[in-house]
């Protein structure tokens, strides 16, 4: 495949801050959900999807399906789920995890830490850390 450009377009931006939105606001309320997945195709058509219906491992996989399974009709994704991260030896703190990418560039990954899920005007989140580069789905 040709080299993938680094970066993120405003039109990915876009998408993801949309997704993670609404997925901190759901926190905030304690609000379920399982993965979120937004994808957008060539027409600039967005579909938003919660996959719930199995375990987690088994939802993010099938979100993972579904982006690939749609790639050459979809230019932009965004999965965002909620997961643990290791901050320190033997403890964890709870995340919102996010993969996004898009045809033609380098797809990544990324957390942001919150705290007071389901406290509304108390829940609490940090600035989005970046966790890598990842297997492009498109």
């Amino acid at each position: 495949m040709a080299d993938r450009k680094t970066g993120v377009s405003p039109e990915l931006d876009e998408l993801s801050g949309n997704l993670i939105g609404e997925a901190l606001d759901m926190l905030a309320d304690g609000e379920e959900f399982g993965i979120l997945v937004a994808v957008e195709d060539v027409d600039e058509e967005v579909e938003t999807l919660d996959f719930s219906d199995d375990g987690p491992e088994e939802c993010l996989e099938a979100a993972r399906e579904y982006v690939s399974d749609l790639r050459d009709s979809l230019v932009r994704y965004t999965i965002c789920y909620v997961g643990a991260v290791a901050v320190e030896t033997d403890a964890y703190d709870d995340a919102l995890i996010f993969e996004f990418g898009e045809r033609g560039y380098e797809h990544f990954s990324g957390y942001m830490l919150f705290e007071g899920r389901g406290e509304g005007e108390n829940f609490a989140w940090g600035d989005p850390e970046p966790a890598g580069e990842i297997e492009p789905l498109l």
